[in-house]
């Protein structure tokens, strides 16, 4: 056993710095996969833990439409057992808020007169500690964490919430976590007044009040009986809007899924290109100790012994690096999970994280893995003769296959002859050390991957503008929202529209909630449900609104639904389904499917001719789009119009309206793709240095031949990076296609369960050979500073080596 100890040692000792980077590499490993799990065992645990502790809705009902009476409804559902209603909420829409002077024109606000608790459901959870009244004090209010996020809002700031003519000017006096309305990027929020304020200021303001409830389930997946059941005992469907579950829990989830999804995947890879590496370097280390080993064991030295020098060696190695490793991925995945619910965090709040348990599993199995392949590869000791050894400083076979690798018909192809000495030099390096050059091969592909996809995907995001129609969004220039319907003068924006020659179409949308009947689909097993109906004055091709199949509809019996109904109802293009509009059944025909991650594709588009088949009179819209002659003058025309109709409607550029939402989104990506990006920049460094370290060690006599006829240390080192920047230059090439087709499909699996089952890429590819390019500079300067051992030693020396 001391031989056996003093041996490790001794290994550990001779190549400091390589066995740094091996436990470096094992270290990375350790982090990224730990740091995965942690994150996929805390993805949706968050939102979880904060719906229960405020026991939260899981349906929102809004009544804006005047299609049910509120009261009538809240009674109702208060009746009925094995559910808790919230109070029926009264609240006005806003638009618009003015913050330390910034105008911010693109937050939709409902306005709510706080009642008294207990509420029963959605129950606030605030940022200060201190004790506080039942009701927000006069001349204050409680806003979300959402809102105050996204503009660095703290309590004691003043907030100016825009009215149309004037500014009602509130102190924020605490910030409130209020799950249905406050996921992250989102630009809609519920703000709590008190209620004196409330029946003051708005007495002022036209417009009628609106309202809105939560309901909570014992059991959420009761609801379609419950929803039944109201059907037949009102004897007509629930009209206004019904915001589901599955849509107020989305945006809290997509991003933790995304995060998960992409660190599990590259963290499996990093662990297996670890556990390679490590193979490979024992193998190597097995193959430059030869003689050594050859001579031990001709002095007595068994193989299991021999064996057991490298068990111990790796086994101190991997418990140096996982453990730090496991200490730092609780820091990041905390970090990362802290960033990306934000919105569910108030104050100092602790922040509990789950997945402690399993990241130490994941310690304990990587250790596991290292010895396993410890032990397989260093079996190869076993059939190590002595005398071949001494003689060869390999066994025979190997040294015969050596030699035909290099006069093989591949060299011959490639003419050696006719190519300079340099790149000789470096491709004999590559074909002789085939099973270096392809783990180099298969980590540059990997890493220029992984740098592609987080370019391209972080590219997507913040220029989403750019594919909004792919999205699910329109096309236009201009959109206009209506935010006070009661006021909004819908004639004189007509006729201002009409006349502005700078103006190429418009389009008036409204929407409504559509109820599929059971008998559309043997899927549906006698449920009804709801779907989010666009009602389009206008061409939806003009104003830019795709498919992914077939057309939107032209014609009064047509409609286009979203992937998520056509996979519910296992419908195809030409099939027929039976919609509930204001209680009217109505057949159309599917013209065509498309994704739309607003409503997670829960939705379809009809025309305004469809529309008026069931309400003669429809007119009530709720935004406006604008098409324009020249698209630069899209800010000049928006804020000519957002000044002239601002008492009623928000009117912004689609830039403006998208980047508010989805900026917020990049900037939590951000953070875990730039990590991943430099962990494997990293590992390249490090395995392409350790790799050519060993390969130049083998070579050591070869280079010092070199030397000692007249060759330079530096063409020898650049002959030897030369070769490495070729291969790596084709692992960027090919990590290129693998980051922007076949991890983006990856991706689309996740995606798909957020109705996006096409992703839209954008794709710049001048940054996108710019970051594959990354992996080839960090595979050139491992290979460069691996060959300072050549500058270093004198030609008598290497040959000697």
């Amino acid at each position: 056993m001391a031989a056996m100890l003093k041996l490790s040692l001794s290994y550990l000792s001779r190549s400091k710095i390589q066995n740094l980077f091996i436990a470096l590499l094992i270290l990375l490993s350790t982090l990224l996969v730990s740091t995965a799990v942690i994150i996929l065992a805390n993805t949706g645990n968050q939102f979880k833990n904060m719906h229960d502790q405020t026991n939260g809705s899981h349906q929102i009902l809004t009544f804006e439409k005047g299609l049910n009476d509120p009261n009538d409804v809240h009674q109702w559902w208060t009746a009925q057992k094995g559910i808790e209603v919230s109070p029926l909420l009264t609240y006005h829409t806003l638009s618009g808020i003015t913050f330390k002077g910034m105008d911010i024109p693109n937050v939709y606000l409902y306005m709510l007169n706080t009642p008294s608790p207990p509420w029963g459901v959605d129950e606030l959870i605030f940022s200060s500690e201190t004790a506080r009244n039942d009701v927000p004090e006069q001349g204050k209010v409680w806003i979300p964490t959402s809102l105050a996020n996204a503009y660095n809002i703290s309590v004691g700031d003043t907030v100016g919430f825009k009215t149309g003519s004037s500014t009602l000017d509130l102190k924020v006096s605490d910030i409130v976590v209020d799950l249905p309305y406050g996921a992250p990027f989102t630009n809609t929020a519920r703000v709590w007044m008190n209620p004196t304020d409330y029946q003051t200021d708005f007495d002022s303001i036209a417009g009628k009040d609106n309202y809105m409830m939560g309901i909570h389930f014992d059991d959420y997946s009761t609801n379609s009986s419950y929803w039944e059941r109201y059907a037949s005992e009102t004897g007509t469907p629930f009209l206004e809007a019904k915001m589901e579950f599955e849509s107020i829990s989305s945006f809290y989830l997509i991003i933790n899924q995304i995060i998960g999804f992409i660190m599990i995947f590259l963290g499996i890879v990093m662990l297996v290109i670890a556990l390679i590496t490590i193979g490979f370097t024992i193998s190597d280390a097995i193959l430059a100790n030869y003689k050594t080993i050859g001579i031990l064991k001709s002095m007595g030295l068994t193989s299991s012994r021999t064996i057991g020098t490298y068990v111990i060696q790796y086994s101190l190695l991997s418990v140096v690096a996982i453990l730090p490793g496991l200490a730092l991925s609780v820091v990041i995945s905390k970090f990362i999970i802290s960033i990306s619910v934000s919105s569910l965090q108030v104050g100092n709040r602790h922040i509990a994280i789950n997945g402690i348990s399993e990241a130490i599993l994941v310690g304990v199995c990587l250790f596991a893995l290292v010895i396993l392949f410890v032990v397989m590869y260093a079996k190869k000791a076993r059939s190590i003769q002595p005398v071949q050894a001494i003689r060869y400083g390999m066994s025979e076979v190997d040294n015969t296959r050596i030699a035909n690798r290099i006069n093989s018909p591949l060299g011959n192809w490639v003419g050696f002859a006719r190519l300079p000495v340099a790149v000789v030099i470096g491709i004999r390096n590559l074909i002789k050390n085939t099973k270096s050059s392809v783990l180099m091969l298969l980590l540059t592909t990997m890493a220029s991957s992984v740098l592609v996809l987080g370019y391209v995907l972080l590219t997507s995001i913040t220029g989403i503008y750019q594919t909004a129609a792919q999205w699910g969004y329109d096309n236009a220039n201009i959109a206009a929202v209506v935010v006070n319907k009661n006021t909004f003068p819908q004639a004189e924006l007509k006729q201002a529209l009409g006349k502005d020659s700078r103006i190429r179409n418009v389009g008036w949308q409204g929407n409504i909630t559509g109820v599929v009947s059971p008998e559309s689909s043997s899927e549906m097993q006698g449920q009804s449900t709801s779907l989010y109906l666009s009602v389009l004055d206008g061409s939806y091709q003009e104003l830019g609104f795709e498919t992914l199949k077939g057309d939107n509809p032209r014609q009064a019996n047509e409609v286009a639904i979203g992937v998520s109904v056509a996979k519910t109802l296992n419908k195809e293009l030409g099939d027929l389904i039976d919609l509930y509009i204001e209680g009217e059944k109505r057949t159309f025909i599917i013209t065509g499917i498309y994704q739309a991650i607003a409503n997670m594709s829960v939705s379809g588009r009809i025309t305004i001719d469809a529309m008026r088949t069931v309400n003669p009179s429809y007119g009530d819209f709720d935004a406006i789009f604008i098409n324009l002659k020249d698209p630069t003058q899209a800010d000049t025309i928006a804020g000519e119009l957002n000044e002239q109709f601002k008492a009623s409607a928000s009117v912004v550029t689609q830039k403006t309206l998208l980047d508010s939402v989805y900026a917020e989104a990049a900037d939590i990506l951000i953070y875990p793709m730039s990590l991943i990006g430099l962990l494997f920049i990293l590992a390249t460094f490090i395995i392409i240095f350790s790799t050519c370290r060993i390969s130049i060690r083998k070579e050591s006599r070869t280079y010092g031949i070199y030397k000692s006829i007249g060759m330079t240390s530096r063409r020898i080192r650049l002959s030897v990076a030369m070769g490495i920047t070729i291969l790596s230059a084709i692992g960027a090439i090919l990590g290129t296609a693998v980051g922007v087709y076949v991890l983006s499909m990856l991706l689309e699996m996740v995606l798909s369960g957020y109705g996006i089952v096409h992703l839209p890429l954008i794709l710049n590819w001048g940054g996108i050979i710019l970051f594959a390019c990354l992996s080839i500079g960090a595979a050139t300067l491992g290979s460069w500073f691996s060959s300072r051992v050549i500058r270093e030693a004198s030609p008598r020396m290497l040959v000697i080596e």
